[in-house]
């Protein structure tokens, strides 16, 4: 798989991180620096709907690096995210994820 890193200083400060800063709750893949190809290598599927799309969050950002391309994604997460705080079957716990995944999406497009 190819890796394509973003540019900026926020892109910058992620792709430099030298540990996964995921959501507390076992999150595999909402929080920045997430290893994508090690955990795809692994197959960690994500622990909850959340985390699944989030996952599909970061290979979007793998595959892309025009600001443009990220935002979309950033927006897809965000929606996906908001969809879960409203979900009846998601727990109170993945719904207080899906709320500060859907903060920091709209921080995102905004820097």
């Amino acid at each position: 798989m190819l890796v394509v890193k973003g540019e900026g200083l926020v892109n910058t400060l992620i792709n430099k991180l030298p540990f996964e800063l995921h959501i507390p709750g076992g999150y595999q893949y909402c929080g920045p620096g997430t290893k994508l190809k090690k955990r795809l290598a692994r197959g960690d599927p994500g622990i909850n709907p959340l985390d699944a799309a989030c996952k599909q969050h970061d290979i979007a950002y793998s595959q892309h690096s025009s600001l443009e391309e990220r935002h979309k994604a950033d927006k897809e997460l965000e929606n996906r995210a908001w969809e879960r705080v409203k979900s009846k079957d998601a727990s109170i716990g993945e719904k207080t994820a899906a709320l500060l995944v859907t903060g920091g999406m709209k921080t995102n497009r905004k820097l």
